[in-house]
């Protein structure tokens, strides 16, 4: 909703799909803050492109500790929140070897940008004070083949953005 401050939560999906969709990574039309009802993988498709795909920013969890500095009232919250990045790769690729290596070059493309910013563009530090920092962990989903001929192939990029709150 409009008006909000963006902060927590909302603030952490927002910040992490906006570093994610500028500039725009190759076979990347859609970024997600929500898991949405349907993927419809030609939404910002161009003519000619053979592979799409979609991210979905998912919270697993998320864990708070107070750091008192400066005395009893005088400190920070720290929130650790455990980010799914759930990337869902559809290819009209004839050949599954070009629709693997479409999916592989897309994984590594993602994971240089969150490489290349810890703070995902939050200049500020407090929003995302770290982000996939010191590790990312990947989970791959074995390629399928569709009733329409496309290789659709599954992954999730693993971990923790940590938000620095004034308390």
């Amino acid at each position: 909703p409009q008006g909000q401050i963006m902060a927590g939560r909302t603030g952490v999906r927002a910040t992490l799909a906006s570093f994610l969709t500028t500039p725009q990574i190759v076979t990347l039309n859609q970024v997600f803050t929500s898991f949405p009802k349907r993927i419809n993988f030609q939404v910002n498709s161009v003519a000619g492109q053979l592979s799409r795909a979609a991210v979905v920013v998912f919270i697993q969890s998320e864990n708070e500790t107070r750091l008192a500095i400066g005395g009893a009232t005088n400190g920070w919250k720290r929130v650790d929140y455990s980010i799914v990045l759930q990337i869902f790769h559809h290819s009209l690729h004839r050949n599954a070897e070009d629709a693997m290596t479409d999916f592989d070059t897309l994984v590594d493309n993602i994971k240089t940008r969150l490489r290349s910013d810890h703070r995902f563009g939050d200049s500020t530090g407090t929003l995302v004070w770290q982000g996939a920092e010191p590790i990312i962990n990947a989970t791959y989903g074995e390629p399928q083949t569709v009733a329409e001929g496309a290789t659709e192939t599954y992954a999730e990029l693993q971990f923790d953005v940590t938000e620095m709150i004034q308390a």
